[in-house]
């Protein structure tokens, strides 16, 4: 037996009857007064519903049926005309493009972890979350802001794929909110939103979401109102949250620490309803559909993501802090080195909960020696991407950032002396003694 053609309501999850060797038990679940470590573990999904099975069934079917014409008739009315939802109607299972279980049953998972946020869309990647966020809520002759540095494919979306939408982006090279001030005075008659990464990929830069929305609430742009988007992937869900500093929408690579195993492409969009079932109609009829297994995957491993993230930075601070110290490197940039007096510092200690696990050092030379160090490691493995359980190390500006316009790079420090590094969960002195040897062949 699977799940009900109408999900569970988060809110309404608050004890689940369930028999257990025919004794009625009940089972305490998504209490309100429980933190987001506890509830995450049971939103989303009632057992009882699901032949009592304590872990998330995979559904991996293409379509649903329907108990009646009646009801076939009005989930598809809803699909179709969404503004004509009123409170408590719910958007029967119709076929999977459109809503599974698993992907339900994530999304009210990820909606634990995200505090402000009243509805979330999960899609197939974080690519897939930004683009199709933005050809949901952007129109030609709109201008979109954005921060920079900003991951490789990001940048390559805003720069050459949105213009042939009749959609422009304009690049903000600061943290400093002066600098978005003056971009949205430029473009205030065409502005329709700003979209910040932060800390920014690779050079850890953050931008102070609060001041940033500020100064966007003072522009009506094109569409009445300027909508701020944050890129939440490094530090988020645990030592960061936007929705709360006053974003409209967060966007997340779940590949990297949501899913935290390298294992899953996948992303979410959070906000509030709208914005989110606009975006959700987007992604029905783009296709952009996110499989069970993979949301299945999302479900699991959202359950240790605290824990993971918590871990990986511990070794982070003890690997910042040899590194820091190594004669062959000659800056590293990681939130917990960051001291007082320190701009960044000072946004850090606003915004953030905990350091995070992603770092970059630049080593003393250029690409040569920065190839030597990379081939030389045995304990970090050599790979893009981030997030994941084992440490990861690459060349951002030969391989994630190696479209990004050389200008760019200029402006904001990404050399070929730069190594980007990923932290994960192997014991720290073991990394440590492999950047030792792998620096020493320099």
């Amino acid at each position: 037996m699977g799940l009900s053609a109408n999900r569970v309501k988060r809110k309404a999850i608050l004890e689940l009857e369930v028999t257990v060797h025919g004794e009625k038990k009940w089972w305490k679940s998504v209490l309100p007064e429980c933190k987001p470590q506890t509830r995450v573990l049971s939103a989303g999904y009632d057992p009882a519903l699901s032949e009592n099975s304590a872990k998330i069934p995979i559904f991996p079917t293409s379509t649903f049926l329907f108990k009646s014409a009646e009801d076939g008739e009005r989930f598809f009315y809803l699909q179709n005309h969404p503004e004509a939802r009123q409170d408590g109607d719910e958007l029967g299972l119709i076929y999977s493009r459109m809503n599974n279980p698993n992907m339900e049953i994530v999304e009210d998972k990820m909606l634990v972890l995200e505090p402000g946020a009243e509805a979330a869309a999960v899609l197939p990647s974080g690519m897939s979350a930004i683009s199709t966020t933005c050809l949901a809520m952007l129109r030609p002759g709109d201008t979109v802001i954005y921060s920079a540095p900003i991951y490789g494919a990001t940048e390559h979306f805003f720069d050459n794929i949105l213009s042939r939408f009749d959609i422009n982006a304009a690049v903000v090279c600061s943290p400093d909110p002066e600098g978005y001030k003056s971009a949205m005075e430029r473009h205030k008659e065409s502005l329709a939103a700003v979209f910040l990464e932060t800390p920014a990929n690779p050079t850890i830069t953050m931008t102070d979401v609060a001041a940033v929305v500020k100064i966007a609430v003072q522009y009506k742009g094109r569409n009445g109102k300027v909508l701020v988007v944050a890129d939440n992937t490094f530090m988020g869900p645990v030592f960061q949250h936007c929705l709360p500093l006053g974003v409209d929408l967060v966007v997340y690579s779940a590949t990297k620490f949501i899913g935290g195993h390298s294992d899953l492409i996948g992303g979410f969009v959070l906000g509030d309803s709208k914005n989110i079932t606009r975006i959700k109609s987007f992604r029905s009829v783009l296709g952009a559909t996110t499989d069970p297994f993979c949301c299945w995957l999302m479900s699991r491993s959202l359950e240790t993501v605290e824990l993971r993230m918590r871990k990986c930075a511990e070794n982070a601070m003890k690997v910042a802090e040899f590194l820091i110290q190594n004669k062959k490197v000659t800056k590293v940039i990681y939130p917990g080195l960051l001291k007082e007096g320190d701009p960044q510092h000072a946004i850090y200690k606003k915004q953030c909960s905990g350091p995070g696990s992603l770092m970059s050092f630049y080593v003393d030379g250029g690409k040569k020696e920065a190839f030597e160090v990379l081939n030389s490691v045995r304990v970090c493995r050599l790979a893009v991407s981030l997030g994941g359980t084992e440490t990861l190390i690459e060349h951002p500006r030969r391989m994630t950032h190696a479209d990004v316009p050389e200008d760019i790079c200029r402006k904001v420090g990404l050399t070929d002396s730069m190594i980007r590094l990923s932290v994960g969960l192997e014991d720290p002195e073991d990394l440590i003694l492999d950047l030792k040897q792998a620096l020493d062949k320099i």
